[in-house]
């Protein structure tokens, strides 16, 4: 199909109305064989699970993709509009039982209702996945036929919708009709990361124009200078700003008639307000937009039914402060051209207008919020989260570390953040009893008369009330059984409907939703708000789910904080509404030294309560997040026996403006407040030695004195940050727990969220990986496992953030040590990233075990540490043997002073200087290829006068030299090496190894070459009795490969490297002399093999595999002897070779050993085939598979 009628097309399918022969027609055309199907079901052929939401449902058709994966197309008339939005589990569960049913994995759907003639509708796709488990027999994974929750990716469509989305990501495949799509292809239609990764891209672009307008018009940048602003958050807040109007007239909230309820109004108010300033010639943003921020939304109003006078219509008073004016907006007569809002250039794409409004208008705006089960492929709150944190990159973000989170994971991280506090709080301490409205249950305020509120004693003690694994499903996917579990709470239970949530939940459901009504979380580092917005999420299903099985007593008090006043009378929305407003106000707090992330973070939590707000009139304000979501130092804060004298008088000054929606009284509250907290900041560089503007215990007093720090510490700290010398020393006393050699802020954030909890809090970070193994992190290690008590552990690898090279972990510990000496772990380094699943299989690993490795190095089993525990009793480590285990050569320029030798030789230059080199290219195991490269080898010490020629090569260089750093601090002049070394360290024979790579490579030199950095070189102790060959082999070997990747955790890293500290814990066999002499003859062997032949030949990867062995009996001599795997005792007596001897000798001397050794009946050939039947050898190997 051509381009222009496939666009077609989708406009006549997906900008209209529902129509059954239109669907079809494009089903048809989409899926090139459709096999035609005619099923309809209606009336008692609907399960009754779904009766109150479907009307009918009929299968159009059947297709068989090239890979022979089967697809049903479907149409569901669903019996109301709201279904579409509120019953979006249901939907997709009907669609599973279908699906099971007719034995498919995979359906097209069209959902509608002809409630309003099928003009909003869905196009979906509907895929069910399998569990992965662990055959124990094989030691393998193996998918099991066993269904979990189906994913549901929808375009949203219909009269009123673009078709902008679907006509880009569903073009191709009309466009291809030689070949049928597969379901890959299908399901990569509806991406919504490509939707995300477009917005961005068009936003960033939006952005910058803004940006640069207003960094070129003076009296802007004055005007908002003036007022304390800069010009980045103020061009990123009124970017937000306009992308929540576009939320709020999707849910027909502007523009509403006088008398006209909420819900009604114009679906493109924005639009029309441009087209009236327009018309009227006036500035869009100066004489509509502003006074629609600054009065409409951010005024109260006298009248009841917030009727806005100047644009003749209803408009909600919003409060929260979005859009309260952070300048003189009535004085700062800021302009901003119409172009920037509509224009008709083309973009990159070809579509027609980058303003503003053009960009927005071609978006479908969304204002429920994805989940990982059901996810619209449209703009919506949580994707706005990635494209607002991903903003903050195009300015200061990334010189503080900081990256968005992809939601998948922190979807994972709240989840069992809730998990282990739920377990901890309903499992664990001594039995008491506590009063229902005592400080630690008081939980609804929202109840000013408190008379008559029933006492509820609530019991927990140190039996396990619920099993963790019931608290695992409650949190999971207890909100799969919240339809089933209200039917059987209403009906009763029968042969067919049954409770699925567990019984221990069910009976303890009053206490659990206490305890998570009472939850205090925190996110120091909080970014555009995806962790808390995350467990808002969750801590809303789970009382949710809870609900249908809360007491009487318990309900009905919840309901009178919420300020309800009869049980029976509230709707799912208003309740939503209110719950989440709980939250936000006792349970959420977050941090952040970036104020434009403060902005995003708030804006993120007050969409939130705007989704949910349906059926409120008046509509209810939004809250104040200025003392909840605060900008500030996480990490410089005051000592912890620090306490404020202030903190009541704050505490209840903060509660009054929490709720305040008066202007001038908000103004006055937020004074107050603020001078009470700058007097207690006052002197604090005089007496701590470094200005503090922000504390935990200050700003969050009320968690301290209710709980004694937070439940729950969660977040992606930045790593990588760029610190000032003040901060270094600061930091580096502070947080002497954790601080090794190298300052990174991600290492102190781990000591800082230990603080922030109280005894048995929980915290959960997504951190770089190398927290897990590298050696700087090893007294970070050792406080987590010893001094605290870890739960879990997970190595993601590269490829998690888009924008960010370094691999990353997340962990899970809890702020006592409770004496578990097990934890999870998962190594997730290979596994696809951009479908992440956390329910892989997870090892149980030692926490004993794990502290005795070599620095506390994670990743390792128990029978790989027994193994390595063997190796170690027979062995030295590289460390005990090195007198040097250093790198290579800086020059600080290698392409001007790395140089043929030809070149070298053809200037005449000076050959006391120049020194045969190396780089890391040119040595791989037992062979080096030198590409005739010299080194001009300059440093202080050089005679300059006697080295003409060479400084006449150097000179059009300076410039270029003189940038170095040691040159820059006039410690070396211009014409030295960077870091010369020593010559020394290259004299004599010595090991060299490659640096960039994920495993020892490694060579012997005796011809005295110089290396640069990206090579490693070693050198013995004179006292040490082993050879050089002999540890050669060794560090060549796969048992040490296997040590170095355990150690390390590089394997498979695109920029891994060789540390010398890494090496440095290698190990060495104990050996007798003859053992050394056979394994350096061989060793010779392969280096004079390796002289004049390629790379593995069959003689050179079969002398290879002879020192493997020999260095695997060596360090395991009584497994290798009981299996009668021997080699050294079969070797016979292999012959010498020798310096003197010529080249043609060697080779033929090498040759022939080879076709004696390699004989199929040889029984060192059979030993070597057969080494992996002895146990700890078959381990090592398949842990370098």
């Amino acid at each position: 199909m051509d381009k222009k009628t496939a666009q077609e097309l989708i406009e006549k399918t997906f900008n209209n109305a529902f129509s059954e022969e239109q669907f079809t027609v494009f089903a048809k055309n989409l899926l090139n064989d459709l096999e035609d199907k005619d099923n309809r079901y209606s009336g008692n052929l609907i399960w009754d699970d779904y009766k109150e939401h479907i009307n009918t449902y009929k299968r159009i058709g059947k297709y068989i993709d090239p890979d022979g994966e089967a697809l049903d197309v479907l149409i569901v008339e669903i019996k109301s509009v709201t279904k579409l939005e509120r019953a979006r589990t249901a939907l997709r569960n009907f669609v599973i039982k279908h699906l099971s049913k007719f034995e498919k994995d995979y359906a097209l759907v069209a959902f509608y209702s002809k409630e309003d003639n099928g003009n909003d509708w869905r196009f979906s796709f509907i895929k069910l996945e399998y569990r992965s488990e662990l055959d124990e027999e094989k030691g393998k994974v193996k998918t099991k036929k066993e269904f979990t929750p189906a994913k549901r990716y929808s375009f949203l469509v219909g009269k009123y919708e673009k078709a902008h989305t679907a006509k880009n990501q569903l073009l191709p495949l009309l466009q291809n009709i030689s070949n049928n799509p597969t379901i890959e292809e299908l399901e990569a239609a509806f991406s919504i990361e490509k939707v995300t990764d477009e917005f961005f891209n068009q936003y960033k672009d939006l952005y910058i124009k803004l940006y640069e307008h207003f960094e070129n018009d003076n009296k802007v940048k004055a005007a908002i200078n003036d007022a304390g602003i800069d010009n980045a958050r103020f061009t990123k807040k009124l970017l937000g700003q306009i992308v929540f109007l576009y939320f709020l007239q999707k849910k027909g909230w502007l523009g509403v008639a006088q008398n006209a309820r909420w819900g009604t109004g114009k679906k493109r108010f924005v639009q029309e307000l441009f087209e009236q300033a327009q018309t009227q010639k006036l500035n869009f943003f100066k004489d509509k937009l502003q006074y629609l921020f600054y009065e409409a939304l951010a005024k109260e109003r006298d009248n009841e039914n917030s009727y806005y006078k100047r644009f003749d219509c209803r408009i909600p008073f919003l409060n929260g402060g979005l859009f309260e004016a952070d300048y003189n907006w009535q004085e700062a007569n800021i302009s901003i051209p119409s172009t920037l809002f509509r224009n008709e250039e083309k973009n990159k794409a070809g579509d027609v207008g980058t303003g503003i409004l053009d960009v927005f208008d071609r978006y479908n705006f969304t204002i429920k919020e994805d989940e990982p089960l059901d996810k619209e492929v449209a703009v919506d709150p949580e994707m706005l989260g990635k494209v607002f944190e991903n903003m903050l990159d195009i300015t200061e973000r990334k010189s503080k570390g900081a990256f968005y989170t992809p939601r998948e994971i922190v979807h994972y991280m709240c989840q069992e953040s809730l998990i282990h506090y739920l377990d901890n709080a309903l499992n664990s301490g001594t039995s008491s009893y506590q009063e229902f409205g005592s400080d630690q249950t008081k939980l609804f305020d929202g109840s000013t008369d408190k008379k008559g509120n029933l006492k509820i004693e609530l019991e927990h003690g140190n039996q396990i009330l619920v099993p963790k694994k019931d608290i695992e499903l409650f949190i999971r996917e207890g909100h799969f059984a919240l339809e089933n579990d209200e039917r059987v709470a209403t009906k009763g239970e029968t042969k067919t409907y049954q409770y699925q949530l567990s019984e221990s939940i069910r009976k303890n459901a009053d206490l659990i939703d206490q305890k998570l009504s009472s939850i205090k979380i925190c996110d120091p580092a909080i970014g555009s708000g995806a962790f808390p917005v995350g467990l808002l999420h969750e801590l809303v299903n789970a009382m949710l789910v809870l609900k249908p099985h809360l007491s009487y007593d318990y309900l009905t008090e919840k309901l009178k904080g919420f300020g309800f006043t009869h049980r029976e009378s509230i709707s799912d929305s208003r309740y939503i509404y209110r719950l989440k407003r709980h939250i936000i106000q006792e349970s959420i707090y977050g941090v952040d030294i970036d104020s434009s992330a403060i902005d995003i973070a708030r804006l993120r939590l007050w969409l939130s309560l705007v989704v949910d707000e349906d059926d409120l009139d008046p509509i209810e304000t939004l809250p104040n997040l200025d003392y909840k979501i605060v900008a500030g130092n996480s990490l410089i804060n005051f000592p912890e026996n620090w306490k404020s004298s202030a903190s009541d008088k704050i505490e209840d000054l903060k509660e009054k403006f929490f709720n305040e929606t008066d202007l001038d009284e908000k103004k006055d509250l937020k004074a107050k407040i603020d001078q009470a907290i700058s007097e207690r900041m006052q002197g604090s560089e005089r007496s701590f030695g470094i200005n503090i503007s922000f504390d935990f215990r200050l700003y969050f007093s009320e968690v301290w004195n209710e709980k004694g720090g937070f439940d729950i510490v969660i977040g992606n700290p930045p790593y990588g940050a760029d610190l000032t010398t003040e901060e270094k020393n600061f930091f580096k006393n502070e947080f002497s727990d954790v601080h090794m050699r190298t300052p990174d802020t991600f290492n102190y954030f781990i000591s800082k969220g230990f603080r922030l909890l109280h005894n048995g809090g929980v915290i959960s970070y997504i951190v770089p990986n190398n927290l897990f193994f590298q050696s700087e992190y090893e007294k970070t290690r050792k406080f987590l496992l010893a001094k605290n008590q870890f739960y879990i552990g997970i190595n993601l690898g590269d490829g998690v953030f888009n924008t960010a090279t370094v691999p990353s972990c997340i962990f899970l510990s809890s702020k006592i040590n409770s004496g578990i000496n097990k934890y999870r772990y998962a190594d997730l380094r290979n596994a696809n990233k951009k479908n992440l699943d956390f329910r892989e299989i997870f090892k149980l690993e030692s926490v004993s075990s794990t502290l005795k490795t070599p620095a506390s190095v994670f990743g390792i089993s128990e029978e790989e540490f027994r193994i390595i525990e063997k190796l170690r009793k027979v062995s030295v480590t590289i460390d005990d043997i090195a007198e040097e285990m250093a790198s290579g050569i800086s020059t600080g320029g290698d392409k001007i002073f790395r140089i043929p030798k030809e070149f070298a030789e053809q200037n005449n230059f000076e050959k006391e200087i120049l020194k045969p080199v190396l780089v890391g290219g040119e040595i791989d195991k037992y062979r080096i290829e030198h590409t005739n490269h010299v080194l001009i080898y300059s440093y202080k010490k050089s005679e300059t006068d006697r080295l003409e020629n060479v400084f006449s090569y150097l000179r059009p260089f300076e410039v270029k030299l003189s940038q170095k750093r040691e040159t820059k601090q006039g410690k070396l002049p211009w014409w030295c090496l960077h870091w010369h070394r020593y010559p020394e360290l290259f004299e004599g024979e010595k090991i060299i190894m490659r640096q960039t790579s994920d495993r020892i490579r490694a060579a012997f030199d005796k011809d005295e070459f110089y290396v640069l950095n990206s090579i490693l070189v070693f050198k013995k102790r004179n006292e040490t009795e082993l050879s050089y060959k002999f540890i050669l082999a060794s560090l060549n070997s796969s048992v040490n490969e296997f040590l170095y990747s355990k150690f390390t955790q590089e394997d498979g890293r695109t920029f891994a490297e060789v540390k010398p500290k890494n090496v440095r814990k290698l190990f060495v066999p104990n050996s007798n002399n003859k053992s050394q002499s056979v394994t350096s003859l061989i060793v010779d062997y392969l280096l004079a093999w390796n002289k004049h032949k390629e790379k593995n030949t069959v003689e050179s990867k079969f002398y290879e595999s002879v020192l493997d062995a020999i260095v695997f009996e060596l360090f395991l001599n009584e497994e290798i002897k009981s299996a009668g795997k021997e080699i050294l005792k079969h070797l016979g007596d292999l012959k010498p070779i020798t310096d003197d001897m010529s080249e043609e000798k060697k080779l033929a001397i090498i040759q022939s050993e080879f076709e004696r050794l390699y004989d199929p009946n040889h029984p060192v050939r059979f030993a070597i085939e057969t080494l992996d039947s002895v146990e700890e050898v078959r381990i090592i190997k398949e842990a370098l598979k």
